[in-house]
């Protein structure tokens, strides 16, 4: 699956500025330097934070757009690891060989053969000179003490998510959109937990309510194009009462009421169109949260989402005067992280669940009181 998402990285960059790979290589001319650079930056960066502004107008900047803007660019489009970036090089360099090998391999030693071939070795050399920097150079560039999402700007976002709210810049999905908004905001779990989130697995328990996080690869109720994923461990995600009643009431009463819902047990659907009532898609919430920050000035993805909830989580820790260590084991629980043999050593998973439960849920109703915007 994730040489997949690779695959379909390198398709879509490649299409979208009209390179058909296949031909370059099959007529030996390959990629020039910039093309390969522009693929290199674009690598850096998440796939929903482009610059999709290619019709903007002249506007008037003020000192404190001029503040949000260079927030937005130095901030709010982080860049994916380096693990990452050198991933999606090499799934470049090896469709490249394979291509290669498929239109030159074994073939007469003719002049345009070896022109071919120097281009192809041309090709690897660059390619691998810099994915080789980059393993060297993996250096951090961001500001440790600057937030990821400055305090003016979340505490705009918490307002324009809620479903009455004025400046809420959806018409229709708003009840939707706000709780898969909230999850993300509280919990700080991936998308994909929040694609994959059923109804069976949530647990309303009003002294803790929750959702199980669970690990299904190849599920065979899943029929989206691109199936829900859970990258982290099974574990079970605390949510306060009042996220837990917007769930249950967006299920009993949007989610009930819409044709082919009842197909499935996923939560979240869609609402309109050819897919209603089909299990809602990453794309959809890559968009929504793409939506949310754009009606507050900032480029936003939800992993943004769970790098904000590092930052609260782990403030909310030092409130309760847990040590550096205690908190990185329960950060680790509660992103679902795999913990090292001496971190497992000294709390065991039921202690961890119930600490993360103190803090996660019990401080959401606190930092983020009356979810539907009712006075």
């Amino acid at each position: 699956m994730k040489y997949a998402y690779e695959l379909k990285f390198l398709y879509c960059f490649f299409m979208e500025n009209g390179i058909d790979l296949v031909e370059r290589v099959a007529c030996g001319s390959f990629l020039s330097i910039e093309e390969i650079d522009d693929y290199i930056r674009a690598c850096k960066f998440y796939v929903d934070t482009k610059d999709d502004n290619k019709d903007s107008t002249v506007v008037s900047l003020t000192d404190k757009r001029i503040r949000d803007a260079i927030h937005a660019t130095s901030i709010s489009q982080p860049e994916v690891s380096v693990h990452t970036f050198n991933q999606r090089l090499n799934r470049l360099k090896a469709y490249i060989e394979f291509l290669y090998v498929c239109h030159h391999y074994d073939r007469a030693e003719t002049d345009q053969q070896i022109s071919t071939d120097a281009q192809f070795n041309k090709f690897k050399l660059y390619i691998s000179s810099v994915i080789s920097h980059s393993r060297k150079d993996n250096t951090v560039v961001k500001d440790p003490f600057e937030s990821v999402i400055s305090a003016n700007k979340f505490f705009d976002l918490l307002e324009i998510i809620k479903e009455r709210s004025p400046n809420n810049p959806f018409k229709s999905s708003k009840l939707r959109n706000q709780i898969i908004a909230q999850i993300l905001i509280d919990t700080g779990v991936r998308v994909g937990a929040v694609l994959k989130l059923k109804v069976s697995d949530l647990v309303d328990d009003w002294g803790n309510p929750r959702f199980r996080l669970t690990r299904t690869p190849n599920d065979p109720t899943d029929i989206r194009r691109l199936p829900a994923a859970n990258k982290t461990k099974a574990l079970s995600v605390s949510i306060s009462r009042d996220l837990m009643k917007l769930i249950k009431l967006y299920i009993e009463t949007v989610r009930q009421s819409t044709p082919n819902a009842h197909k499935h047990d996923f939560v979240f659907i869609s609402e309109k169109g050819k897919s209603i009532g089909k299990p809602i898609s990453y794309n959809a919430i890559h968009k929504v949260i793409k939506t949310f920050g754009d009606a507050i000035g900032i480029a936003l993805h939800p992993h943004l989402l769970r790098h904000k909830w590092n930052e609260i989580f782990e403030d909310k820790a030092k409130e309760k005067g847990f040590s550096p260590d205690k908190i990185e084991d329960l950060r680790k629980y509660a992103m679902g992280w795999v913990e090292n043999s001496k971190m497992a050593s000294v709390y065991n998973e039921f202690q961890l669940a119930v600490t993360v439960a103190e803090i996660s849920s019990k401080n959401q109703s606190q930092s983020v009181p009356n979810l539907r915007g009712d006075q």
